[in-house]
C-alpha cells in the first residue's frame, strides 16, 4: 500500500479518556494524573472495578469501509498493571497484547501487525493494524494482568495509563494527531 500523504485521526477525543466519547466498562478513568509523552500532566489513569471479569473501554463507533487497512494505536504506560491489549471486534477480530513493562508484543489474535515503541519515560505507542471486514470500526482498550489472559479479579484501585489514542486509516501507527471533538487531518511530509 501507498503511505498517504496525510492522515486522519478519526478519534474525536484523543486526550481525554473521561470524555463520553469513550464507554468505561467495568472500569473507571482519573483525568490528568501523570506526565505524558508531550510533557503536560495530562495523562489520565484507566482504572478496573472490583469485580472478576474483563476491565475495558471502547470507542464510538467509527464509519469505515470493507477493505480499509486501520491501524488503532494509544500511548501506554504500566501503573499497577503492565499489560493491556487492543481489539476491534467491530471491523473483525482482531486483538493483540501488549507488555509495558518489557516492551514487547504478546499473543495476536487475527490476521493483524502490531506494534509497541518506546516513546521514553516509561511510555510506549501501541498499536494494531488490520484490514475491516466491516463498516464500524470501534477501538477497546483492555487492561491485563498477563499475555493472554483476560478475565481477572479486579480490586477498584489499580490500573494503568493511557494517552493520546488514534484510530487512522493508515499501514501503521503515523504522527499523532491531538483531537478536541472533531476528526483531524495532518500532513506526513
Amino acid at each position: 500500500a501507498v503511505r498517504k500523504a496525510t492522515t486522519t485521526n478519526l478519534i474525536t477525543y484523543s486526550e481525554d479518556f473521561s470524555n463520553a466519547f469513550y464507554q468505561k466498562i467495568r472500569s473507571s478513568v482519573t483525568a490528568n494524573q501523570i506526565i505524558s509523552p508531550d510533557g503536560t500532566q495530562n495523562a489520565d489513569k484507566f482504572i478496573e472495578d472490583s469485580s472478576n471479569d474483563t476491565h475495558l473501554l471502547w470507542t464510538q463507533d467509527i464509519t469505515v469501509t470493507v477493505g480499509d487497512v486501520i491501524t488503532w494505536s494509544v500511548y501506554a504506560k504500566k501503573g499497577e498493571r503492565n499489560w493491556l491489549y487492543l481489539r476491534d471486534t467491530h471491523a473483525g477480530n482482531f486483538t493483540s497484547w501488549f507488555d509495558l513493562e518489557n516492551g514487547v508484543t504478546g499473543t495476536k489474535t487475527g490476521t493483524l501487525i502490531a506494534n509497541i515503541e518506546d516513546t521514553g519515560n516509561g511510555w510506549y505507542r501501541c498499536s494494531i493494524t488490520y484490514t475491516s471486514t466491516s463498516t464500524t470500526a470501534r477501538g477497546r482498550i483492555y487492561i491485563a494482568t498477563a499475555n493472554n489472559t483476560e478475565p481477572y479479579q479486579g480490586n477498584g484501585t489499580s490500573g494503568l495509563y493511557i494517552w493520546g489514542s488514534q484510530l487512522e486509516l493508515q499501514t501503521q501507527a503515523e504522527t499523532y494527531a491531538k483531537t478536541t471533538g472533531l476528526p483531524v487531518t495532518i500532513d506526513l511530509f
